[in-house]
């Protein structure tokens, strides 16, 4: 459907007169006719009854002279708003975050970064897995991403150590092991648990860490909501995943911390393109990101302080 062919129709029923219609829109009556009769092709209805020299407006064509017109009101405004944002050159920086990063002390960073912007600037996050968030990253399609390293990444990106996951066992309140404080992987031998599918950035990490112990490892899940959800529905499922502020949603659900296993399991980045590609507004966000890192929330182990573990700012 031709765009002019709608002005013309709104301005033919607004007017009601065909000659003064051609005239006001500086195009020829035949013009005007031929726009006029494609849109009636086009919806296969008459838009227009003729009494004497005036044009006035049949069901159909009042029916969709109420869409017509706020299409065109609609088209109108979106063009008035990209063109006060050319004027006033309003940068949105596009920032790239994983699910499980997104805690309560990550969402009070993001909003004080916010808050110490100028008018000129705004911020986008878009939410994915690693592998996607890097793709777009070196695509031009986000500015900015927190993510884990992939050895399959694109070339050319800047790492900044950012954050990082605990591995746990997590099982159902009723399994015997849910009254552990912690467990090694030893004592797993003989056992079957369920971990990250082989597409997620976790699973070569687990099955480095396993394949020296008589351990089932099923590959099954690629986040810890659904790992979370299959301990909750059986009292028997066991799950090595990534622990995060996600898994406190199951309150049938128990995470075990595993000794011989560093708390920093998985590490998530701050990753950019290369420096000489930042604008201001990019860098100025990795400042102030690095500045105010958020800490992990680490599971305290036997004899230590609970309070110490808990999510804050570095």
């Amino acid at each position: 459907m031709n765009l002019s062919h709608l002005r013309y129709f709104i301005s033919l029923a607004d007017s009601k007169h065909f000659a003064n219609t051609a005239k006001s829109l500086s195009i020829a009556r035949s013009t005007l006719s031929l726009a006029i009769s494609n849109l009636e092709q086009d919806l296969g209805a008459p838009l227009f009854t003729k009494n004497g020299s005036t044009f006035l407006l049949t069901p159909y064509g009042k029916e969709f002279y109420r869409y017509a017109s706020l299409a065109l009101k609609n088209i109108e405004t979106g063009r008035q708003r990209v063109r006060i944002m050319v004027n006033s050159k309003v940068e949105t920086l596009r920032i790239g975050v994983p699910f499980s990063i997104q805690n309560e002390d990550w969402s009070r960073m993001m909003r004080a970064f916010r808050a110490h912007l100028d008018e000129n600037t705004s911020v986008k996050v878009l939410q994915g897995f690693s592998a996607g968030l890097l793709r777009d990253l070196a695509a031009g399609t986000l500015d900015v991403t927190f993510a884990t390293k992939l050895e399959d990444a694109p070339e050319g990106l800047n790492y900044i150590p950012f954050w990082s996951q605990e591995l746990v066992l997590a099982v159902n309140e009723s399994n015997p092991l849910a009254n552990r404080k912690s467990i090694k992987l030893e004592e797993l031998e003989g056992t079957k648990v369920l971990s990250y599918a082989v597409d997620c950035p976790p699973h070569d990490l687990v099955m480095e860490h396993t394949k020296h112990f008589d351990i089932q490892v099923e590959e099954r899940f690629r986040e810890e909501i659904t790992a979370c959800s299959i301990v909750s529905a059986s009292d028997e499922a066991m799950a090595l995943v990534d622990y995060s502020f996600l898994m406190k949603a199951f309150s049938d659900v128990v995470c075990i911390p595993i000794d011989d296993l560093p708390r920093d399991f998985h590490k998530i980045y701050l990753i950019h393109r290369a420096d000489d590609e930042l604008t201001d507004a990019q860098r100025d966000f990795i400042n102030y990101a690095c500045n105010h890192r958020v800490l992990p929330a680490w599971l305290p182990r036997e004899n230590e302080d609970e309070t110490q573990f808990q999510i804050g700012y570095k």
